[in-house]
């Protein structure tokens, strides 16, 4: 009997062991802590603002045609950020004792163009180099079409301005009917057909004559005297003082300078400050004193 007793509780243990060790074997769960992450509002250091641009950047930023045509070669320029809706049409046309393609390089037009940091195209147009030659361009329409379809987009229509310098008044006499001529620059350049530009600026008040004389002082002085309306500079201004803030806002402009005849379309200076008088949307708020010194 107890013999038997024992072989029962042996063969109890014996199989209590291999339950434990058959039995499957189950790991513990272990739980992994996450990182905590806490967010912070961070404030990004704002960006220091760009450097103006200098003036070689002002003109490498521009787009340059030369288109030819059957009145001669014709240049056209429009600066970077050139916005079609809000520019003017501008027309420049040189003197005598030079043609287009001397005065665009001599004169560094382009470079010009771009220190006045206005919103315009820019056109630059053939014109007699002397008395003996006759005028290129009789109708400023046909120019403006033959510069549309030369560079293949269309002249602005907000406003028409023409510039021109000495014996320029050749050609900017025959366009005194054109319609589309808002401004007229005459840089030493009224030699006495004074009648007709007065006959221009009283034919209709919303029209702009800006008039500067230098070598033609004895008729830009008599034109003037016949217009009463005319804010008048006994000086041209130095680069520092810049034009006069009243002058973009006066219908009749009229500067008498002592720069001397050429220096007024070849020093950098002069044409720069009188493209910031007309009424054009800026593209670049630097001086134009800063520009100029901008390498």
């Amino acid at each position: 009997m107890r013999l038997a007793l024992i072989v029962i509780f042996a063969l109890a243990a014996c199989t209590s062991d291999e339950g434990d060790v058959h039995a499957p074997k189950v790991r513990a769960k272990t739980s992994r802590e996450r990182p905590s992450m806490s967010v912070e509002g961070t404030t990004a250091e704002p960006a220091p603002p760009a450097p103006p641009p200098t003036l070689q950047e002002l003109v490498d930023g521009g787009t340059h045609w030369r288109i030819t045509t059957a009145h001669g070669p014709v240049h056209v320029w429009i600066p970077k950020g050139y916005d079609e809706r809000r520019a003017e049409t501008i027309v420049y046309v040189h003197g005598f004792y030079t043609h287009v393609d001397g005065a665009w390089t001599n004169y560094k037009l382009a470079t010009q163009f771009a220190a006045s940091a206005i919103n315009a195209m820019f056109i630059a147009c053939e014109a007699p180099a002397s008395g003996a030659e006759r005028v290129s361009w009789d109708s400023l329409a046909d120019l403006l079409a033959a510069v549309e379809k030369g560079i293949g987009r269309p002249w602005p229509k907000r406003r028409v301005v023409a510039i021109g310098h000495s014996g320029a008044w050749r050609t900017l006499l025959g366009w005194l009917d054109e319609p589309r001529i808002d401004t007229i620059v005459l840089v030493d350049a009224a030699y006495g057909e004074i009648e007709q530009y007065k006959a221009w600026i009283l034919g209709d008040e919303k029209r702009r004559l800006i008039d500067v004389g230098d070598d033609t002082r004895q008729w830009t002085d008599a034109l003037h005297a016949q217009l009463p309306d005319t804010v008048v500079l006994d000086d041209f201004p130095s680069l520092d003082e810049g034009m006069p803030r009243n002058l973009q806002r006066a219908r009749i402009v009229y500067i008498k300078s002592k720069i001397g005849h050429m220096p007024l379309v070849t020093d950098g200076v002069a044409l720069p400050m009188l493209l910031r008088t007309l009424r054009a949307k800026r593209l670049v708020r630097q001086p134009l004193s800063e520009i100029l010194a901008s390498p």
